[in-house]
């Protein structure tokens, strides 16, 4: 009776590990045929994923690339800038007078060598 229930609930559930463990012990794993049969190997040097993994924010990267781009006023008021340029020019400014975050960031780029 016990082994009744146990086939019937191996079918419901779609568990099949009792049923044929014959051929299931005849493979190691990863060695069944259906499991080789889509693999197959780069050349030597080349990679499988050329592009590379994508960034983890790419759009939020094209956004802001997209908005350092829209000029405003300047410093002066009479030239207009790009807000990237304004922003660069403020992380100068800050290292000239003594930020230490900026003049480190600065030392990091190498840009005061």
């Amino acid at each position: 009776m016990a082994d009744n229930n146990d086939e019937q609930r191996d079918y419901f559930t779609g568990n099949s590990e009792g049923v044929n463990s014959e051929i299931q012990l005849s493979y190691k794993r990863g060695e069944h045929p259906n499991s080789q049969t889509n693999l197959k190997p780069y050349p030597k040097g080349v990679s499988g994923n050329p592009i590379g993994r994508p960034t983890k924010h790419e759009q939020l990267r094209r956004s802001l690339n997209q908005l350092g781009d829209v000029k405003v006023d300047s410093y002066d008021s009479q030239t207009q800038v790009s807000k990237r340029q304004k922003v660069l020019d403020r992380i100068w400014n800050e290292a000239m007078y003594g930020d230490i975050k900026c003049i480190q960031l600065l030392a990091l780029l190498g840009c005061l060598d």
